[in-house]
């Protein structure tokens, strides 16, 4: 797999016109800013085009890995057979073995898609039950997002980005960042599936709101557990209720909101009733 060599910086230096007293620490002259460098990314698949994407350029390889296991097309990275980047990160050249009935599922679901992050929005279609047996305790999952979210130097920097992780609840083993937080999921997925990291036995981290489209992406990976700083929205815990996921939502200095399988978290016996 290939990957530009140069992981693209922000835009520095760009002039702004500020409202209202400097901030501390600002320095004197006219006014200057650092914002995100936004990038519009074409996946191609079998030769055709399947999706355009705003979103960092860099990491695409892993971005087209996450995308398409994400969206239910593969079932893991020995189905696809090359992920090749143009130098100039426009567009992403995926060979995979693709079942066709799955490839026109995601057409249609996409047709229909209002969702923001470029895949296809997670509509009637059924969703595969989450058959790990994984558990974590409140405490890691809070000690993981306090290490999550100091981890993100380019939104400090810039305040630009969405940020996902992946943890086993004892470290942060994968974390990216991207504009959109659908991106950012796709991308620490990827990188698990290339890395051989098992996701049925880990817990995705996320800066974003906890939509049903990110939701539907854990399910079709397998993964048990989501976690979002942010609010989790009504089909999300809908979703999360049938694919016994456990949905976390407003996981900050130590309080979290577990909205579905609790006994993912230890709160409650597994046959339980949220």
């Amino acid at each position: 797999m290939t990957a530009p060599e140069d992981p693209p910086r922000p835009v520095s230096d760009v002039p702004v016109w500020r409202v209202g007293p400097p901030r501390p620490g600002t320095p004197a002259g006219e006014p200057r800013d650092t914002v995100i460098r936004e990038g519009l990314v074409e996946l191609a698949l079998n030769g055709r085009p399947l999706v355009r994407a705003s979103c960092l350029p860099v990491a695409l390889d892993d971005f087209a890995l996450g995308f398409l296991a994400g969206e239910g097309l593969i079932d893991g990275p020995q189905t696809v057979w090359s992920v090749a980047v143009s130098p100039d990160a426009a567009k992403v050249e995926i060979r995979a073995s693709v079942d066709p009935d799955r490839l026109a599922l995601f057409l249609e679901r996409l047709a229909t898609s209002s969702g923001c992050g470029g895949g296809a929005a997670a509509v009637a279609a059924a969703l595969p039950v989450c058959t790990s047996d994984a558990c974590f305790r409140p405490e890691d999952i809070s000690e993981r997002m306090k290490e999550f979210e100091r981890a993100s130097a380019l939104f400090r920097e810039t305040g630009g980005v969405h940020a996902a992780a992946v943890t086993d609840g004892r470290a942060i083993e994968a974390f990216a960042e991207d504009i959109g937080r659908h991106n950012a999921v796709d991308k620490v997925v990827g990188r698990c599936l290339r890395e051989g990291i098992p996701l049925a036995r880990r817990a995705i981290l996320s800066t974003g709101r906890l939509s049903a489209d990110i939701l539907a992406k854990a399910a079709r990976t397998g993964v048990p557990v989501v976690v979002s700083a942010g609010a989790v929205t009504s089909r999300a815990i809908e979703l999360a209720r049938g694919a016994d996921i456990a949905a976390v939502g407003f996981a900050r200095a130590r309080r979290m909101n577990v909205y579905t399988a609790p006994w993912r978290l230890g709160l409650a016996e597994r046959d339980a009733a949220p």
